[in-house]
């Protein structure tokens, strides 16, 4: 999965709302704001599933922030394991601090 962000356009229905649109290749993800991740839902999806349709598959998102020698820092992931791995990783590290993580359900 090869994520990418794109910053939103004047045209763009969520513009002024969020920063960039998170892709996996073609496919949105998710949006992304200054206070962190946001599902894609747009106004047609809440109507749709307020009027009883099915439910819409999610997966989960897991968004790992930390901090290298006060520099902020994020990466994203979809594999539990790999977080896993990765977080671990990056606490034995001296020069690594504020490791924080966040799970977010998007659009499968």
């Amino acid at each position: 999965m090869q994520l990418t962000y794109q910053k939103v356009g004047k045209d763009h229905p969520m513009y002024g709302q969020v920063e960039f649109l998170v892709a996996d290749g073609m496919t949105p993800v998710c949006y992304k704001t200054s206070e962190g991740y946001l599902p894609i839902a747009s106004e047609a999806t809440v109507q749709n599933s307020a009027s009883s349709q099915p439910e819409v598959e999610t997966r989960p998102l897991y968004v790992l922030s930390f901090k290298v020698n006060d520099e902020t820092e994020e990466m994203t992931f979809t594999s539990k394991k790999k977080v896993q791995k990765t977080q671990q990783a990056l606490m034995e590290k001296p020069f690594v601090s504020d490791v924080k993580l966040q799970t977010y359900q998007v659009i499968a």
